[in-house]
């Protein structure tokens, strides 16, 4: 069970009709002190407009979170809804990256050519306006200055413009490159007026973000970073490490089964790293849908396997911080991703020294 930590008494429920409003809950929760009552209920979406199913419930005291366990599995309507113990952390997460996808290009606003303007890759899914501006502590970065942007999906993509009064001030935030929010190295690169400008005029234009078989463009695409260094579009490749500790080489079977997908031994750790082996993904599945589906643990690398025509095989591994990290993960198993439910295999250990290479991130 997890605990909150900071004294609060937070639920979950999970597998809500999507028409479920706040009196449902509180009508499902009767015998229970639900915090504020009906400000006391979250529910979160995927995008705005497409409710997720689920929702974090503040409680009063930990007997009214004992009593809300006693409800799961059972029926809100037609639908048996599960009832977890979590914590704030997990709630605030979730929250922010709602908030976050609220926040995209619509937001974006027309800037003078004397600003100075920076770009940001690699945030963590759920990373905070308010998080950037302390990554930028000591430079004059106000939140309205910052715009996190989606991917095609509505979704967060990873990236963010952040504005400054003088172009000076934007080179200085260029030493930040590499920093950490979290657990997450960020790039930052300079941008310019005219790009925000692009972007916001592509969204205007309904036309978005363009991507192959769904999946979310970023400087850490397969086909653009991984392809030419490897020579073989991300079919088998460790992405960064040895391939001589990857069974399967590069592209050709592997001990896995995943057709080509490599890049995975079940017989041990893959390069000492705390990874979690997962197989049965939609196909469609992307790197944000498998940081989503771990929350609130935040992945270091993400690695989608292939099989040999170039094809997601349903299959990818995921790489923690630490080995504490990946059996929180591990809680995951047999939950669902869509319509499918995923097994999650542990390949980890404690007591590992490595430490992943911070340029090659998959996600």
């Amino acid at each position: 069970m997890l605990g909150s930590g900071d004294g609060s008494h937070i639920i979950k429920l999970r597998g809500l009709p999507f028409s479920t409003t706040i009196e449902d809950v509180l009508d499902f929760l009767n015998g229970v002190n639900v915090l504020n009552e009906k400000d006391g209920v979250h529910l979160t979406e995927v995008r705005p407009g497409r409710p997720s199913g689920e929702c974090f419930v503040e409680v009063q005291s930990q007997e009214d979170v004992e009593e809300a366990l006693k409800k799961d599995k059972e029926n809100m309507g037609k639908r048996y809804i599960e009832v977890f113990s979590t914590d704030r952390q997990d709630m605030e997460w979730a929250l922010n990256a709602m908030r976050q996808s609220e926040n995209g290009f619509d937001s974006i606003p027309n800037v003078t050519d004397d600003v100075g303007v920076v770009k940001l890759r690699g945030l963590p899914f759920g990373c905070s306006k308010e998080e950037i501006v302390q990554f930028f502590s000591g430079l004059t970065v106000a939140p309205d200055w910052v715009h996190l942007l989606s991917d095609h999906t509505g979704r967060a993509s990873g990236e963010a413009f952040v504005y400054f009064v003088d172009k000076q001030s934007a080179q200085d935030a260029l030493n930040r490159d590499r920093e950490k929010i979290g657990h997450r190295y960020i790039e930052v690169f300079m941008s310019s007026a005219d790009e925000m400008r692009a972007y916001r005029s592509r969204m205007e234009s309904g036309g978005g973000f363009k991507s192959t078989r769904g999946y979310r463009p970023t400087p850490y695409d397969r086909n653009d970073r991984y392809g030419s260094r490897f020579g073989n579009r991300g079919r088998g490749s460790s992405f960064g490490r040895d391939p001589s500790h990857v069974t399967g080489g590069s592209g050709g079977g592997n001990s896995s089964g995943s057709g080509g997908g490599g890049g995975y031994s079940r017989g041990g750790r893959r390069g000492g790293s705390y990874c979690v082996h997962m197989r049965g993904l939609p196909f469609k599945a992307t790197p944000q849908d498998i940081a989503y589906f771990f929350k609130p643990i935040r992945p270091m690398n993400i690695n989608i396997l292939y099989d040999n025509s170039g094809r997601p095989s349903g299959e990818a591994d995921v790489e923690f911080e630490c080995h504490e990290d990946a059996m929180r993960a591990m809680r995951r198993d047999k939950n669902n991703m869509d319509h499918r439910y995923i097994e999650l295999f542990l390949n980890s250990s404690p007591g590992s020294s490595f430490k992943p290479t911070r340029t090659f991130r998959n996600y």
